[in-house]
């Protein structure tokens, strides 16, 4: 039976769990939708698009897959949300995600949030979030990019207040656990008084390098099973320190790529990190072919049928493909679109991968962008995730169930703010990793 399970608001986001997973040793599965879940892995995992849902549609999904995940004997539960913390009060609510959490587990009490990952540059500090761009460190709310985020603008970094907000009017400022207490040796009696506070539904815990993560993992197992299993809100981080705690295995290095053939890259992130992947990636060869603005405003069959013939036709002559539904937050689609919809868009772009790879003129597919990415992969019949390489921090190799469209082929999903530059070119093994 799996020891850890996960639910996600994005599916890169749960690729980034499945990566830290494998790094370690583990066997970990993610399952998309209502797919059954498998019990012959370490970490079971459900992703769905809720970081681009609001209202009765976020709630409907995220109580389904934890009503779910609820079914296993798990030691402990994480609701996986993205490093940046990117969400607000009414689209991908991280605090209406914690309200759902102690709806299905009314006897936990209050629920650690530990959104750090030092390994990928995201860091808490008395409760401020920070995040790496560029080789340089930014509070939240003055980040490039996550503070200009084109549907959830981080205004604020202090994470009490984001929750807060994100709460209701009714929630005061949620407690916190910050850095002092790991070298002063109070860090397991704060651990404890933030557990026993009545009148709280969460609390931060800052972190700032692998060994707070490790000491936060350590809480977490310690806990047992009284009430079901331990709660914890957060990224990637904290599944890798929970795998190092059941893992002595080395870590693993990726390997090298090796495309069967030409690449095929779906893109609808917004991000200017995107950007720059797919302007290196045009730059250095790669048939370059922008969904139009009208079809993004809605489903044109002639446009998408002379998209498909392009993407189809550059497939056939061996060169590699991007799609994308802008370049970057200045691309005039992007504002001519309204924004569109992610479920149309996530549609969009994977109803076209499915198409190529069911005709057999792709074997390797990327996918860029985390709000749109559930939705893709839900249209090409996608039911079942296992990591087969690892490869970039974030960003593993992943392969599908067969009975999907994309079955047998070499998947990246990659969220907006992942990944090198080049990140395109070294996945169709264009230079070295």
């Amino acid at each position: 039976m799996p020891a850890f399970g996960f639910v996600a608001d994005d599916l890169t986001g749960a690729a980034d769990v499945l990566a830290q997973c494998h790094r370690y040793g583990l066997e970990a599965v993610l399952v998309i939708g209502d797919a059954s879940l498998p019990t012959d892995a370490d970490v079971v995992g459900i992703a769905g698009p809720a970081r681009s849902l609001a209202g009765a549609a976020f709630d409907a999904l995220v109580k389904r897959d934890l009503a779910a995940i609820a079914q296993l004997n798990l030691e402990v539960l994480l609701y996986k949300v993205c490093s940046t913390f990117d969400s607000s009060p009414t689209v991908g609510s991280i605090g209406r995600g914690i309200q759902l959490l102690h709806q299905q587990f009314p006897l936990h009490g209050p629920i650690p949030v530990v959104p750090a990952q030092p390994g990928f540059g995201r860091y808490t500090a008395f409760s401020n979030h920070y995040a790496s761009y560029a080789g340089k460190t930014y509070r939240l709310d003055r980040h490039p990019v996550m503070s200009r985020h084109p549907s959830t603008p981080m205004a604020e970094a202090d994470l009490r207040q984001v929750l807060a907000e994100q709460l209701g009017s009714a929630a005061r400022e949620q407690g916190a656990i910050h850095l002092p207490t790991y070298d002063d040796g109070t860090f397991k009696d704060a651990w404890a008084d933030r557990r026993r506070d009545p009148d709280a539904q969460a609390f931060v815990v800052d972190a700032v390098d692998e060994q707070h993560m490790d000491t936060v993992a350590e809480a977490l197992t310690r806990e047992g099973h009284g009430h079901g299993p331990s709660l914890v809100v957060g990224s990637g981080g904290i599944m890798a320190a929970l795998a190092r705690s059941l893992s002595d295995q080395t870590p693993r290095t990726p390997g090298t790529q090796q495309p069967s053939g030409p690449v095929l890259a779906i893109s609808a992130s917004a991000s200017s990190t995107t950007a720059e992947q797919i302007n290196d990636a045009v730059s250095h060869g790669w048939e370059d072919a922008p969904v139009s603005a009208e079809l993004l405003q809605g489903h044109d069959a002639g446009a998408l049928a002379a998209l498909d013939r392009h993407v189809s036709e550059a497939l056939q002559l061996g060169r590699n493909v991007v799609v994308h539904t802008t370049r970057g937050p200045g691309d005039p689609r992007y504002g001519a679109a309204k924004p569109a919809d992610p479920g149309y868009v996530g549609a969009l772009i994977g109803g076209i991968a499915a198409r190529m790879a069911h005709a057999g003129l792709t074997r390797d597919i990327a996918v860029c962008g985390g709000d749109t990415s559930s939705h893709a992969l839900i249209a090409m019949g996608v039911r079942q995730l296992r990591v087969s390489d690892q490869f970039v921090t974030a960003g593993p190799i992943l392969q599908a169930d067969d009975d999907s469209a994309v079955g047998g082929c070499r998947l990246l999903l990659k969220g907006g703010q992942v990944g090198p530059t080049d990140i395109l070119r070294r996945f169709a093994g264009q230079l070295p990793r």
